[in-house]
């Protein structure tokens, strides 16, 4: 970075930038006398900022993308590289030594042109087995080799011998010149230097303009999955817990925040310009939640904050958009506090909005990063879905101090078990403060129904999936461990029972309490708190039941049918769902939890029942009390599958909407619809798309968000199929016949006593009819837009 400042300057000096692009000769003289001022200037760069920096190192990592190792040999100063044989590789680090404490200390330089970190780590650990050598991950760092010490009782006379990188499995080895004893305590130490990178991972810069449009810098952290290891050297795999006493440099006029509290500031020895920020001892946890901001943001407290201390931080001048948010987090902690059972463990959990973020949001364990618009709200500008998102993401994030921070995934293969808790948690949470979303209808739109289009796949893989190098980690990042583990976990939540899985849940996480953790001890909690208050499980195990959805890709669609000779015999049978059926394909089966409803007034009409996983159909003779009934399986939607059932039935369910859909309870019409829509586009539906259309045809008379908003999902997919034939033409003409009423009630103008869901309402009115080429719509649309065109910055426009 210094030598692209100086080159820079060197070439506009003589003129070299000119726009014209003439060349020019550069003096010998000239030439010389760059060199030298270049390299003075690295070596008072190299005094002014760090007195402590030693001297380079005596090799650097070799750039090849073959997999190589790069030894280096501190007694003879020799580099030797080995190419390593094709094959597989093992990306996960030796067990032989358990981390207990780092000490870090960062001195990042935030200026244009020099983004260097100077870093020393000391680690303190335990010995496992014997060894004569400790790997650890770097990544993108020059390590001095001459500063690395091995110190403890009983090494007096330990050296290190050489050491060698992996730049494919980024293991950096300490060769010793002894052998290490299970059981001892050491301590291992090293200074380095890392780039303050610009790739959105690691230890990052991120920037934005001020009110004056310049460009002002902050370095920022992202580590999740695998990027500790860019910041200071470390064990980066989850299951290496270990606590953290961090130490940040900044400049004077910037501030620091990290996961604990600073317990004290003291000024740098040898740079007056700057200060050192020592923070408090962490507690124990995996280094992906480790984190650290240094900027010039301002703190913004939460004005209602209980016991923990709350605030948001941000770019000057966006202030008052953190206002929604501060005004929201402690509730939601508290609420979590609650669900939980657990306090939270840490004294303050602050948030920060990032201009530069890779991410939605990163739940790093008291210190919370966020893109901007995942935070920032600002009412009279920014929609109610955005008002929505920020809800939704604070509740995510502060979801996972308890269930991914307290408690962790022994591997990424069990990223769904967090992310699937957070997602399916973070609509209680977002309950909790804005009941008026209805969150649990939304959920079923932006999780279950988002999810299934993606799950119906032939493509989409099971919730657990091997992944062992970074690559293969962060590609499990995906609907499937979001949306689709938040969706299962709440069938769990039905069939077990909500007060049953919160104590399920507190006793697993009181247990593994700055531990980590495998489903399957998850499951065994839960099975025992079942047990406790003597749940049918048909008798199975929770892992039993859980596993046929966790281990498999897809879901079933489950075949409802009565017996027409005795309407209050029925058959249940599942099949494997996929979108687009083929011959050969593979059949998968389930542990089903079945409920069954005729009544919605009356919670006692609800039947439970169990459908094996197996080929094999069930027959019930006691779940129909009404023979000439509707009955509706999945009640509330809580399961994570589709039904289908017999001609009869649908006819009684067709009847039912037409002449009064609310006898039916809106999450199971929002049900009705998609599931019709889907089972006609993957030819499960015995009259395929009529049957669909003959159900859908109720909307005519439905007020309600959930089922239009299902709805137009599924019509967006069937136009877009059309798009520009006859029979799209005709689909429009249904669509907009259906939607009319709609658009009339609530057309273009915002109503102030409109609900949260009203507002929605209303996007799908204007949408339908102005795509369906409405012409008061269309008309109505343009002369918006030539007002807004007029006045870009009238907010009401």
């Amino acid at each position: 970075s210094a030598e692209l400042v100086v080159t820079t300057s060197i070439l506009k000096a003589t003129g070299s930038d000119d726009p014209m692009g003439k060349g020019v000769t550069l003096p010998k003289w000239l030439v010389i006398a760059a060199c030298i001022i270049f390299v003075g200037g690295m070596v008072a760069v190299g005094l002014c900022v760090y007195y402590l920096a030693p001297p380079p190192p005596g090799s650097e990592v070799t750039t090849d993308t073959t997999s190589t190792v790069t030894e280096t040999t501190t007694q003879t100063d020799m580099t030797t590289t080995t190419l390593r044989p094709p094959g597989d590789i093992n990306y996960r680090l030796p067990r032989h030594f358990s981390p207990i404490l780092y000490t870090v200390r960062l001195l990042p330089i935030i200026e244009e042109g020099n983004f260097t970190i100077f870093g020393d780590v000391t680690i303190d650990m335990v010995c496992n087995e014997n060894t004569n050598h400790i790997v650890l991950h770097i990544n993108d760092m020059d390590v001095h080799q001459e500063t690395i010490k091995v110190s403890g009782e009983g090494l007096e006379g330990m050296m290190v011998h050489h050491t060698s990188f992996d730049q494919i499995t980024q293991f950096f080895t300490i060769h010793l010149s002894g052998e290490l004893k299970a059981g001892m305590q050491l301590s291992l130490s090293m200074s380095y230097l890392a780039k303050l990178n610009d790739i959105l991972g690691g230890f990052y810069r991120s920037s934005y303009f001020d009110v004056n449009g310049n460009r002002r810098y902050i370095a920022t952290t992202q580590f999740q999955p695998t990027d500790a290891r860019r910041a200071f050297p470390c064990f980066d795999e989850p299951n290496f817990k270990a606590r953290f006493a961090i130490t940040l440099g900044r400049k004077k006029d910037m501030t620091s925040i990290s996961n604990m509290p600073i317990n004290r500031t003291v000024p740098h020895e040898n740079m007056p310009d700057y200060e050192w920020d020592i923070y408090e001892e962490s507690v124990p946890m995996s280094t992906y939640l480790v984190a650290f901001v240094i900027s010039d943001f301002v703190k913004n407290p939460a004005p209602n904050a209980g016991e923990t201390e709350v605030a948001v931080w941000s770019r000057p001048g966006a202030e008052e958009q953190t206002r929604y948010a501060t005004n929201i987090t402690s509730t939601v902690l508290e609420y979590f506090e609650e669900f939980f059972q657990i306090p939270y463990p840490l004294p303050k959990q602050d948030m920060i909005a990032i201009p530069d973020f890779g991410a939605g949001a990163m739940e790093n364990w008291g210190l919370i990063t966020y893109r901007e618009t995942a935070v920032l709200y600002q009412p009279g500008v920014s929609s109610a879905q955005n008002k929505q998102r920020v809800a939704v993401v604070i509740a995510h994030e502060l979801a996972h101090q308890w269930f991914g921070n307290l408690v962790t995934t022994d591997w990424w293969d069990l990223l769904w078990l967090n992310e699937g808790f957070a997602t399916y948690l973070e609509f209680k949470g977002v309950d909790r403060v804005e009941p008026e979303m209805k969150m649990e209808q939304q959920y079923l739109n932006d999780a279950i129904h988002y999810v299934m289009q993606l799950d119906g796949l032939n493509s989409s893989h099971p919730m657990i999936m091997p992944a062992n190098n970074p690559d293969e980690i962060n590609e499990l990042f995906d609907p499937i461990a979001y949306e689709k583990s938040g969706s299962v976990l709440r069938m769990m939540e039905d069939f077990l029972g909500l007060e049953v899985l919160k104590e399920g849940l507190t006793n697993y996480l009181n247990n593994r309490t700055y531990d980590t953790a495998t489903a399957d001890v998850l499951w065994e909690f839960l099975g025992d708190t079942a047990t406790k208050y003597s749940v049918d499980l048909n008798g199975l195990t929770v892992k039993d039941i859980l596993d046929t959805w966790s281990l498999q890709k897809n879901f079933p669609v489950v075949k409802v049918e009565r017996n027409p000779e005795n309407y209050t015999e029925i058959t249940v049978s599942q099949k494997r769902f996929i979108s687009a059926q083929f011959e050969g394909a593979e059949e998968y089966y389930w542990h089903v939890p079945l409920t069954f409803i005729q009544d919605f007034s009356n919670n006692s009409s609800l039947k439970r029942r169990w459908l094996s996983n197996s080929s094999e159909p069930a027959v019930y003779t006691d779940i129909i009390d009404e023979p000439n009934s509707w009955i509706i399986c999945n009640h509330k939607v809580f399961g994570y599958y589709r039904v289908d059932y017999d001609e009869i039935n649908w006819d009684l369910i067709q009847v039912q909407l037409q002449t009064n859909h609310t006898k039916i309870d809106v999450m199971n019409r929002a049900q009705i619809v998609d599931d019709a829509l889907n089972l006609a586009s993957a030819d499960y539906l015995n009259q395929t798309y009529k049957r669909a259309m003959d159900l859908t045809s109720y909307l005519k008379n439905e007020f309600d968000w959930l089922p239009w908003e299902t709805a137009d999902n599924n019509f967006d997919r069937l136009r877009n199929l059309l798009s520009g034939t006859e029979a799209g033409a005709l689909l429009n003409d249904h669509i907009r016949s259906l939607a009319l009423h709609l658009y009339e009630l609530y057309d273009f103008n915002e109503d102030p006593m409109d609900k949260h869901l009203d507002l929605f309402l209303r996007t799908i009115a204007v949408r339908i009819a102005c795509g369906t080429n409405f012409a008061p719509c269309v008309e109505k649309a343009k002369e918006n837009f030539i007002n807004w065109s007029a006045d870009p910055d009238n907010a009401e426009l």
